[in-house]
């Protein structure tokens, strides 16, 4: 029994150098400019995954996992997540995911007469994505993420005049010499369950009438038993309606557009979610 046991085990390193020579091969496609090659050969790897975790990310160990339950996502987890993603971030999220925050942003803002600002603070910032769509409303942006590769992969594209690589909370509680009238947190919450801290930092950091645009992955329950969060297997973070309206009135938010997108696609399934464009207007 325990030959057969062994002969069922695969060899973990086998597994690393696996799936690294499924990306490479994908990088090479990309850069060669086959971008129709690599999506193909992209999706084939995501179809071995499971929702947005694939087998190479990192795990969460047991002692980390149930601190996510509670609270967020562990710092070191979502910073080596992220950096091992950074290359085929765009491509997989724009191309493959059919991810549409960026463009809503863009439209949503113009739709309702906002703009232009001053200063930008993207919370999150990745390779730019969400900032790239506000080229022509914003005049100085500022980005901020955990992962040093993303930061790279932004800064070649020359979006931002500051970059920033802080975990965000440490960022927010930090004494800058100004602040910002647009903050956006295009795809923070699902890495934080609590938002309390976060709206707080926020609410440091933004102008009077400044305006806080952000998306939450739904979670669509309505029982009173409900949680105001909740941690998937996918481990990320979807969040009630209700609590998004309690934390927005508590820290002296008032929502001007507060509307359920389908923020991606996931196994070619939409992901519901919300997209919420707020004003800073303290009593």
């Amino acid at each position: 029994m325990d030959n057969d046991k062994n002969e069922e085990q695969t060899n973990p390193l086998e597994d690393i150098l696996r799936h690294f020579k499924l990306y490479d091969q994908a990088l090479d496609l990309k850069g060669s400019k086959e971008f129709n090659a690599a999506a193909d050969h992209l999706l084939k790897r995501l179809e071995q995954d499971s929702g947005e975790v694939s087998e190479n990310e990192p795990e969460l160990s047991l002692y980390d996992a149930q601190a996510a339950t509670s609270e967020s996502l562990p710092t070191d987890y979502v910073s080596a997540l992220f950096d091992q993603k950074a290359e085929l971030f765009d491509l997989k999220l724009m191309e493959i995911l059919k991810y549409s925050v960026p463009r809503k942003i863009h439209q949503s803002l113009q739709s309702n007469n906002l703009g232009p600002f001053k200063r930008l603070l993207d919370l999150g910032c990745g390779t730019g994505l969400a900032a790239e769509a506000l080229q022509e409303q914003v005049s100085y942006k500022t980005g901020v993420d955990i992962s040093k590769e993303m930061l790279k992969l932004a800064q070649d594209k020359h979006i931002y005049d500051e970059y920033h690589l802080s975990e965000i909370n440490a960022f927010l509680y930090q004494n800058h010499a100004y602040k910002w009238d647009l903050v956006v947190a295009a795809e923070l919450f699902p890495y934080f369950g609590a938002l309390e801290e976060v709206f707080e930092g926020i609410k440091r950091n933004i102008e009077e009438d400044g305006i806080f645009v952000f998306s939450a992955e739904a979670l669509l329950e309505h029982t009173e038993e409900a949680p105001d969060f909740r941690m998937s297997d996918t481990h990320r973070f979807s969040h009630t309606e209700h609590y998004l309206h309690n934390v927005l009135k508590q820290f002296g938010f008032t929502p001007v557009e507060f509307s359920q997108i389908n923020l991606r696609n996931e196994q070619e399934t939409p992901v519901s979610g919300y997209f919420v464009i707020a004003r800073y207007k303290p009593t």
